[in-house]
């Protein structure tokens, strides 16, 4: 199953609380992690490598913290898992030029379907940014349901 790692989920969850009750002021790691119930020596590390990555402005000094570099309308969540954990991929043995890293590459029948199923996640994740994560939205209207609606599902697949 793909999932997020907790540093990503701990990310996200940072990055919705600057953007909810941020208001643009600086905001501590200790105080996000309190709110989450996050060890906070995990988080601060999350939020410098996210300060690295440009998606939080960092303030330093004993009052100093984080607040979004940007409008939560500009940061992808693709922008975030990726600088959390590195490349988007929903397979171990794919790398930056596709499943050539992969041993069995040349006999493996599933590389077509990983393709597009690579491509789809990575689009959606690229579209998807921190204010939708945020916005309150029915099962019907999330794009992820959108997304993966069963006819749409089942068209992907039989397109190969």
């Amino acid at each position: 199953m793909f999932t997020f790692t907790k540093r990503t989920d701990y990310a996200l969850l940072a990055l919705s609380y600057l953007a909810a009750e941020g208001g643009g002021r600086v905001v501590g790691p200790r105080e996000i992690a309190g709110r989450f119930e996050i060890p906070a020596e995990l988080l601060a590390k999350i939020m410098q490598t996210l300060s690295k990555r440009r998606i939080v402005t960092s303030v330093p000094g004993p009052t100093g913290g984080y607040r979004l570099a940007r409008l939560e309308t500009e940061i992808s969540i693709a922008e975030v898992v990726e600088a959390i954990d590195g490349p988007l991929a929903i397979v171990q043995c794919w790398d930056e030029s596709g499943l050539d890293g992969c041993r069995q590459a040349q006999k493996c029948h599933l590389r077509g379907p990983l393709a597009k199923i690579q491509e789809e996640m990575v689009r959606m994740l690229r579209a998807m940014t921190l204010a939708d994560v945020r916005a309150p939205q029915t099962p019907a209207e999330s794009p992820f349901t959108r997304a993966f609606a069963p006819e749409r599902s089942l068209a992907m697949v039989s397109d190969t």
